[in-house]
């Protein structure tokens, strides 16, 4: 069998700047979620070990966590005090003895002691034994996880279980919202659809309820921190709205903008473009936002009487949903009103050949664009141009 796998990257300087990339992507997402309430249901099948690392992160960068999970000895404070001897200071505030009867009774909880707990910076665990029958349908803990996100008025509820890996694993890293989840089930093998139809219909009450994000999550070692500080995560994350916009950027957006472009360059699909460069023509961009995320982005640059769609970027997870369409249609209007009269675009994927070719570009020699382009750009780059006379 043929070897794909990219061989390593001996160059210090590129993997130097790849480090940096991760090194602010992490940052971005930690400012982004500092002070954000979580709450974490995990499954009575998961072994705690494998989220300890993880959950000691979140806590350790200010994120605001509550665990909600089953009383049965897991061995958890023998665990943490193991841990904190070996030089970590992950703080934990045990909750137990807390009965849980059924959605719709009170919670024999001390909701106002657990946001102390977390104002304290320690992570409040919600213990808890059941009288209630197992189903098998949906889990205790993600229904008293539900409760608890409620009250707590939590940002985000994970959902962590061993059982969700055949649900997650070919969706891993996707966004859905609730409208989709139909959808979704139907793409499902008939027997997994059955199997997580009670684990949906929860999802989609709880977001009615007012849960603004719900992530599905594996319940393996670094698959949270992939979720919460990466833009590829590793769960499937569940909304109710999309409040989204696509605007011109403005300079408070550079950072982002090169972490949107970080992976296409990676791939050798664009060519590098510093932060420096993106804010000496920060207008020429535009960025796709969902709910003060930036998602995706584009540039519009002039060259006289044309202009260049260049520097297409969308976080894999919001792909294939036709936001860079609505990025290119944005652009398209914005040449027109700056009278414009012929738009060009190139690449080297041959999936934006096909995108600009249904956006009603036509192929062209690269001989047909802007001499002030041709001077600058290195013909050896095996790209295909494209042109739309507006």
């Amino acid at each position: 069998m043929k070897n794909s796998r990219k061989p390593p990257n001996n160059d210090p300087e590129t993997t130097s700047a790849a480090d940096m990339f991760r090194a602010l992507e992490f940052a971005h997402y930690a400012e982004r979620f500092r002070d954000k309430i979580f709450v974490i249901g995990i499954a009575a099948e998961t072994p705690f070990q494998n989220l300890l690392l993880d959950l000691k992160v979140l806590a350790g960068y200010g994120i605001q966590v509550a665990l909600v999970l089953p009383d049965p000895a897991i061995q958890m404070e023998s665990l943490i005090v193991q841990s904190n001897k070996r030089g970590t200071r992950f703080h934990l505030s045990m909750l137990t003895d807390v009965l849980f009867q059924s959605t719709g009774q009170p919670l024999n909880l001390d909701f106002g002691r657990i946001q102390a707990v977390l104002g304290k910076g320690k992570t409040p665990v919600i213990a808890f034994h059941t009288d209630l029958p197992d189903t098998g349908e949906l889990s205790h803990t993600f229904l008293l996880a539900g409760e608890v996100a409620l009250r707590l008025k939590a940002d985000k509820l994970f959902l962590a279980g061993a059982g969700l890996e055949p649900l997650i694993g070919p969706y891993a890293g996707s966004h859905v919202l609730a409208s989709e989840m139909d959808e979704l089930q139907q793409r499902l093998p008939a027997g997994d659809a059955r199997a997580y139809a009670a684990l949906f219909g929860f999802i989609q009450e709880q977001l009615a309820r007012g849960i603004p994000d719900i992530v599905l999550i594996e319940d393996k070692s670094s698959h949270l921190f992939r979720e919460v500080f990466t833009h590829d995560g590793a769960g499937i994350l569940f909304n109710q709205v999309e409040r989204s916009r696509v605007r011109q950027a403005q300079t408070r957006d550079v950072t982002d903008i090169g972490l949107l472009l970080k992976g296409e360059i990676e791939e050798g699909r664009l060519l590098p473009v510093d932060e420096n460069e993106i804010e000496s023509e920060v207008a020429a961009y535009w960025v796709y936002e969902i709910d003060g995320l930036l998602v995706g982005t584009a540039r519009l640059k002039d060259y006289g009487k044309f202009a260049e769609l260049a520097q297409f970027a969308t976080l894999p997870r919001y792909r294939g949903k036709g936001r860079a369409r609505e990025l290119a249609q944005r652009l398209l209007e914005e040449a027109a009103e700056r009278k414009i009269k012929s738009l060009f675009a190139l690449s080297t994927d041959k999936r934006m050949w096909r995108f600009f070719q249904s956006l009603g570009f036509t192929e062209v020699e690269r001989s047909k664009l802007p001499q002030e382009w041709r001077d600058r750009y290195d013909m050896t780059r095996p790209s295909r141009s494209f042109l739309m006379e507006l």
